[in-house]
Formats: structure tokens, C-alpha cells, sequence
């Protein structure tokens, strides 16, 4: 019994190392220069920093792309000669996509096995257990009936509006996808320039602005977004180790 760990025999203690220390290896240089770069997550004051510069990033691209003149809405937005019908709605299908599988999703009630009683037959438990492992491949059907039937439906509704309004809404589908993909990534940036020092005490900022971290050659940017994500994952981890030894 001895390999059993009990509750309170779990180290948690490294759930208050908040950072680490990572190598950032500049592929540029001849020979290949390590640079170390000590990382922490961020507390909520630096996250609320992060998060005001992601709104603003979002709501600038947003404005571009409003702008039917701006480089940004020439190089995305397709102008509604240039797609048919179809197109429209097999587009706006497609950006639908997220709340279509989440209303699929609470659509499906499929309830889970109820196990029988301890002393239940042999036959009986093993129904039992033949329902359990078909339940997910059951579910999986359900749900994929479920979002056929979505598309479907939305199809129809959208095939008997005008082409003017299909663009309409093609044009904000469009926009709020790539607002939010600017908004995760801003978010990211920020993060990743907020939280990273050249010390272990995590006094000295390693950016002395922000454009330091926006301009990195990308590989090297990519290095550091990376081993930021690590450290989040890690804790997220942790704290879910935490969760279970309470």
C-alpha cells in the first residue's frame, strides 16, 4: 500500500513559483546566441493591462475594416461582386460554426448509464457496462445529427434573404472573426511582453517598450510566446493538483 499517495502527501508548494526560467535562441546569429529570459504569469493589474490593449487592438481593426477604403477591408473583404449567393451562405455557414455546434450541443440529452446495484447479476453488469462503452460513440452521433440539422435550418433562413442582406452579413461575420483573432493574439503579446524579466527576482523588465517584443524576428518571437504558454499550462495544472489535495 505503499505506493498510494495520500491527500496531504502532495507537494503543492511549487504552485507559488509563479515564473521560470527559459533559453531564447537567436537562429539569426552565426552562432547561435542564447539569450536567458526569466518568465511569471501575470497578477491581475498587468492582466487588466493586457486585456485593455487587446479591446483597443480589436476595436482599431474593427474601424479598418468599417472602412471600405482602407487597406485592410480591400485585402480581406471580398466587394459583393465578386461572390454569388452561394457563396454568401456557405460563408456565413462556416463563420456560424461555433454556435452551431454549441446549440447542437445542449440539444443532445443523452442521459449517462445508471449503474446497476453492487449485487446485480453478471448479465447485468455487464449491459451495464456494454451501454458505457457505446456511450460515446452514441453521443457523437447524436451530436453530429444535431449540427447537420443546424446547418440545415440556418441554410434555409439564410437562402431566402437578398444578396444585399447575405453581405451584410457576411461583411460582420467576417469582421468579428478576424476582430477576435486580433483581440486573442493582442492579449497574447501583451502577456508575453508584461511578464518576461532578466532576473530570477523578476525585478528588471526585459522590454523596455513594446514595440521591442511586437518587431522580434518571428522565430525568435514565436520562442517566447511558446514558453509563456508552458508556464500557463503548467499552472493551470497546478492548480487543478491544488483543487484535488483539498
Amino acid at each position: 500500500m505503499s505506493d498510494i499517495v495520500e491527500k496531504n502527501d502532495v507537494d503543492i508548494s511549487k504552485l507559488f513559483g509563479w515564473g521560470r526560467v527559459f533559453e531564447i535562441v537567436d537562429p539569426t546569429e552565426n552562432t547561435e546566441e542564447i539569450v536567458l529570459v526569466y518568465m511569471k504569469l501575470l497578477g491581475d493589474a498587468d492582466l487588466g493591462r493586457a486585456r485593455v490593449h487587446a479591446l483597443r487592438k480589436s476595436a482599431e481593426l474593427r474601424r479598418k475594416l468599417k472602412d471600405e477604403n482602407s487597406d485592410e477591408r480591400v485585402a480581406w473583404v471580398r466587394s459583393i461582386d465578386e461572390v454569388e449567393v452561394g457563396d454568401l451562405v456557405n460563408l456565413i455557414t462556416i463563420f456560424s460554426g461555433r454556435e452551431i455546434s454549441q446549440n447542437a450541443r445542449a440539444k443532445v440529452k443523452l442521459p449517462t448509464p445508471k449503474p446497476p446495484k453492487s449485487n446485480a447479476k453478471l448479465s447485468v453488469m455487464e449491459k451495464f457496462q456494454k451501454e458505457v462503452d457505446e456511450y460515446p460513440e452514441k453521443k457523437t452521433k447524436l451530436i453530429a445529427e444535431a449540427i447537420e440539422k443546424e446547418v440545415n435550418e440556418l441554410k434555409k433562413k439564410l437562402e431566402a434573404k437578398s444578396k444585399e442582406e447575405l453581405y451584410r452579413e457576411y461583411v460582420k461575420q467576417l469582421t468579428d472573426e478576424f476582430c477576435e483573432r486580433e483581440a486573442m493574439e493582442a492579449f497574447e503579446n501583451m502577456q508575453v511582453f508584461l511578464g518576461c524579466y532578466t532576473d530570477d527576482t523578476y525585478k528588471t523588465k526585459f522590454f523596455s517598450e513594446f514595440n521591442d517584443f511586437d518587431n522580434l524576428e518571428p522565430t525568435i518571437k514565436q520562442q517566447f510566446k511558446d514558453a509563456y504558454r508552458s508556464i500557463d499550462i503548467e499552472m493551470s495544472e497546478l492548480k487543478k493538483l491544488r483543487r484535488a489535495t483539498q
